[in-house]
């Protein structure tokens, strides 16, 4: 959901998200990444930014293109795709965007791993790699700080620099 609560989007089976208005539900549109045969397109998570302007997918997504997995951001007023964010060593569990819609993370499978990056600039950081389990949920919180979990029963915090705190 956007901050305001005015738009909230929804990741399924069928490899779509479908974007809501709130509070009626009535329906906004559809965004299609490209799709292909098993897997491919499956969307397990979607992000809004603050204002709504844009959605972060992800899942099993973009492998079967570059054999590396992929983020897809769209425009949710255009529906249209914007950007490809690649090079992705395992499907993506989880999208995050921060409070101020500066920063986006995801939170990926195989062995543990977190990706950041600047909206701006679309810079891309390792913030942790190897964590030796998948990374399930991630959370932005005061000052800049990322919370993630994952699947060897941990809880790790990190500060705006991305220095690891706990």
């Amino acid at each position: 959901m956007d901050a305001g609560g005015t738009l909230l989007a929804s990741a399924s089976d069928d490899k779509t998200v479908r974007l809501w208005s709130l509070p009626d539900l009535a329906p906004r549109g559809v965004l299609r990444i490209p799709i292909g045969t098993e897997a491919e397109g499956e969307i397990y998570t979607v992000a809004l930014s603050p204002d709504g302007a844009r959605a972060f997918l992800g899942g099993w997504t973009g492998r079967a293109w570059d054999g590396a997995f992929a983020i897809y951001v769209f425009d949710t007023r255009t529906r249209r795709m914007q950007a490809r964010l690649t090079n992705l060593p395992a499907s993506i569990n989880h999208i995050a965007v921060s409070p101020d819609g500066r920063r986006v993370a995801v939170a990926l499978a195989g062995r543990g791993s977190i990706r950041e990056w600047d909206t701006t600039s679309w810079q891309q950081t390792v913030v942790a790699d190897n964590l030796g389990a998948p990374v399930w949920m991630l959370a932005y919180g005061a000052e800049g700080r990322l919370a993630a979990s994952s699947a060897d029963g941990r809880v790790r915090v990190w500060d705006a620099a991305r220095r690891l705190l706990a």
